[in-house]
């Protein structure tokens, strides 16, 4: 895999790469020896370029590598699939057609259909595709295509530009280069059945009914002037390295790749793209959702421990015991416990740290209490502790009483209201706790709530339990990113929630989603040049406003969940415990932490062993064919909601009706300034949706692409409609009589030649033996019964049957 290298010559001194690392489907590739060794969950990677009108020896922060999956949070689009022609060496995709689109472009999308007309270059399919095919290749700079496309492709050109086609420098401005024309090239779709949840008419990235009715779900990549002319500015020119040389086949190089998040997916036999800006801006941090906090580099991978909010205390430790523990000596103390409530912040991963270990982290080993968590964001700390008698008695303790104090500078706060994190039971659940002047973070019991969720655990990991999740990038003008955190989170999902499914915008009704499906990916900041068509913008990029990715979970409602344990029996044996606890002598030595390990112990080390043996920390469901066609249409319905033209306007309408209003227009809120200002609502607005089925991605449970026309043919009513129509049975029927016949001639001929060769076998057989008598074989003599080959026969033998002796034949009739 590695070796040592001594010197450097030619092009990898002067130019900005001074390496090659391969990563061509081949065992000996740095991808499949990490996928070999367990390394990698899944056998691929993207290769994610940045746009960059130039470079240079020093460098540029080029983009994302990610290895064994795939990073969505910068996407633009969804991920579209070509299917990769060739089983090993290079990705190869299959070009279908060639269009150039005039006024330029930066996306497959076309900014204004009125004014950007794309007009097709004949195509040779099998000369384009011959030879090694057309590989994706991000280790050849420049995009080479068949030479027999150079002339017509000139002739458009022309007809767009003005200009002559060339591989020669040229000087252009700004807006002259923006207006040049975009290449799209068209790619065979990887499934021949698409997935109906996705519209092509409406996806960027896909060819559409317009540019191609037969199919409309291929891949259309497209190349604006910005990535294939280079420009030069020790020159000043700009130069197009888009070439037409080559005899057969071709490569799609790394500038045809810039501006997209490309997957090469060796495991699955596909090449995707996704529109990405692939950019994380310099001295921008990206923010976790979860903590708010910074994300560090070093914690984005596979072991992931989990996050837990400060602990708060929900009873106390005079709680715990009763007056008849204080019966034979009021003036003793007594043992006990305090139960101790964390909200679970994110349940990490199942190589990570548990949350049960990472509480036990935090005490020495003598100290360790009693921790359990329930499955719905929850955990608990059961503390050893001591009570007086007289302070059970009484219920007082003596001290001062409690009041609410203020938090130190710096210092943690206790929990504030904020939804946990979704674990594997599909349940999150909040606590609030006020600090109390004895230093703790008292928990108010009546603000505790349990919701349904469909995120994190319970996500789109489980294929069946969230067969499709709709992403889309909301782009919030006037929005402060680096002030985000978890209380905006909430802001955002509440109020998108009840946008969808409003009344207005759902009079029948119908809940698509609700808050607790909803994850945000990331919140990042929005730049003037994100803006589509944004011209004139210099080195010092103008901040508008804040963009956010969000992911909306469909859940299936008829998904079955395994069981862990068998929950009725565990219940009766918890019974039988406690009434042998109860049965114990009051003046035993058994503590109360004893006696509750003797009901729990059990049921919560089961529970840990069959949850650690599964795959993701949690059991996976299982489903029905047909459970996904309603479930599509549920999220062809949250993205005609998302392109509805109030809709920004009702959702920021809706959070401010959020019931902390005074924390969303605080200066600590990303939202202060749109909820304040209607101008700036309306300048916001939904950059894109799209839909991704999770089974693709992750683990392949169900292959669906061709069920919807499968399930079209034999609905019910078709049926019904086949069966009535008097031409269509007649055809039918005579179709059938027709194969039968052809069946029937064709089973006899094929039982005499079968026959036929049986007996050529024997002729053969025979001229092979050396020694005895022969009998002559007759084509129209049968042996006598007990009459043997080889015995009490004078006729000569020959070793080459000519045909004069006949062909060997069984007789007989069908």
């Amino acid at each position: 895999m590695f070796g040592c290298q001594t010197s450097e010559t030619g092009l990898f001194v002067t130019q900005l790469a001074d390496g090659i690392m391969g990563m061509s489907a081949h065992d000996a590739t740095l991808p499949k020896q990490m996928y070999n060794k367990g390394k990698l969950e899944h056998n691929l990677f993207t290769l994610c370029f940045r746009r960059e009108l130039s470079v240079s020896k020093q460098g540029v922060s080029a983009g994302v590598m990610t290895l064994g999956g795939i990073d969505t949070r910068l996407d633009s689009s969804p991920m579209v699939y070509a299917k990769n022609v060739a089983s090993t060496g290079w990705y190869t995709v299959f070009v279908k057609n060639i269009f150039v689109r005039s006024n330029g472009g930066q996306s497959a999308r076309a900014d204004d259909e009125l004014e950007q007309v794309v007009m097709k270059i004949p195509v040779d399919i099998s000369s384009m595709n011959g030879g090694k095919g057309v590989i994706v290749d991000s280790g050849t700079t420049d995009t080479y295509l068949h030479k027999d496309l150079a002339k017509s492709f000139g002739e458009v050109w022309y007809e767009v530009t003005k200009r002559s086609y060339s591989n020669t420098g040229i000087k252009l401005s700004r807006d002259e280069l923006l207006r040049l024309p975009t290449v799209l090239i068209q790619l065979r779709a990887y499934d021949e059945f698409p997935d109906p949840s996705i519209p092509p008419e409406s996806t960027t990235g896909l060819v559409g009914p317009k540019l191609d009715p037969s199919s409309p779900h291929d891949v259309l990549l497209a190349i604006p002037a910005t990535h294939y002319m280079e420009y030069s500015p020790s020159k000043d020119l700009y130069t197009s390295r888009l070439y037409f040389t080559e005899s057969r086949g071709g490569v799609i190089g790394a500038n045809a790749m810039q501006g997209h998040d490309v997957l090469f997916d060796w495991e699955n036999g596909r090449v995707g793209f996704a529109e990405s800006s692939c950019e994380f801006k310099e001295g921008e941090n990206m923010i976790d959702p979860i903590t708010g906090k910074v994300i560090d580099a070093g914690e984005v991978g596979e072991n992931r421990n989990c996050v837990l909010g400060r602990p708060s205390l929900t009873y106390e430790c005079r709680e715990s015991v009763t007056v008849d523990d204080c019966l034979d000596d009021p003036n003793k103390n007594v043992a006990g416990f305090e139960k101790w409530t964390s909200v679970v912040l994110s349940s990490g991963t199942s190589s990570g740290m548990s949350c049960e270990d990472a509480l036990m982290n935090n005490w020495a080993e003598e100290e360790k209490p009693e921790v359990s968590c329930d499955g719905s964001g929850l955990c608990f700390e059961l503390r050893p502790c001591e009570v007086s008698c007289a302070e059970v008695m009484t219920g007082e303790s003596g001290k001062a009483p409690l009041t609410p104090a203020s938090p130190t500078e710096g210092g943690d706060i206790c929990e504030d209201g904020l939804w946990g994190a979704c674990d594997h039971t599909c349940e999150q659940s909040k606590i609030a706790s006020t600090l109390m002047s004895d230093g703790l973070c008292h928990e108010v019991d009546e603000l505790r709530q349990t919701r349904d969720c469909h995120i994190d655990a319970c996500g789109r990991l489980d294929p069946c339990r969230v067969p499709f999740v709709v992403h889309a990038i909301i782009a919030l003008r006037g929005g402060k990113a680096p002030l985000w955190n978890r209380r905006a989170e909430e802001v955002l999902a509440d109020a998108l929630a009840k946008t969808v499914d409003s009344e207005e915008a759902d009079p029948g009704n119908e809940v698509l989603f609700g808050a607790g499906d909803v994850k945000v990916l990331l919140a990042t900041s929005w730049y003037k040049s994100d803006l589509v068509g944004a011209e004139g913008v210099g080195e010092e990029d103008e901040e508008i406003g804040m963009k956010i990715v969000v992911e909306i979970s469909i859940f299936n409602a008829n998904a079955k969940f395994p069981e862990i344990v068998d929950v009725e029996q565990e219940e009766e044996e918890e019974e039988e415990n406690m009434l042998s606890m109860e049965e114990e002598d009051a003046d035993s030595n058994t503590t109360f932490l004893e006696k509750f390990e003797k009901v729990e112990g059990k049921v919560e080390e089961k529970v840990k062993k069959v949850v650690k043996e599964l795959p993701h920390g949690h059991p996976l469901s299982t489903c029905e064919e047909s459970d996904f066609y309603p479930l599509a249409k549920t999220a062809l319905d949250v993205h005609a909601e998302l392109g509805r033209e109030y809709f920004l306007s009702d959702m920021i309408s809706n959070m401010k009706k959020y019931e902390i209003l005074e924390v969303a227009y605080s200066e600590k809120s990303p939202f202060s300034d749109i909820l304040a200002n209607n101008e700036l609502a309306r300048e916001s607005q939904v950059i894109t949706s799209w839909t991704i089925k999770t089974d693709v991605g992750g683990g392949k449970v169900h292959d669906h692409s061709w069920d919807s026309n499968f399930r079209k043919f034999f609905d019910k009513d078709n049926i019904l409609n086949y069966v009535t129509n008097i031409p269509l049975m007649t055809m039918a029927l005579a179709l059938s009589l027709i194969i039968c016949a052809i069946g029937l001639c064709c089973g006899c001929s094929c039982g005499r030649r079968k026959r036929s060769g049986r007996n050529q076998e024997r002729v053969a057989l025979i001229a092979e033996k050396k020694k005895g008598k022969y009998a002559k074989i007759s084509s129209t003599r049968s042996l006598d019964e007990g009459e043997e080959l080889g015995l009490e026969s004078s006729s000569e033998y020959k070793d080459n049957i000519d045909s004069s002796e006949g062909d060997v034949e069984m007789m007989g009739e069908c």
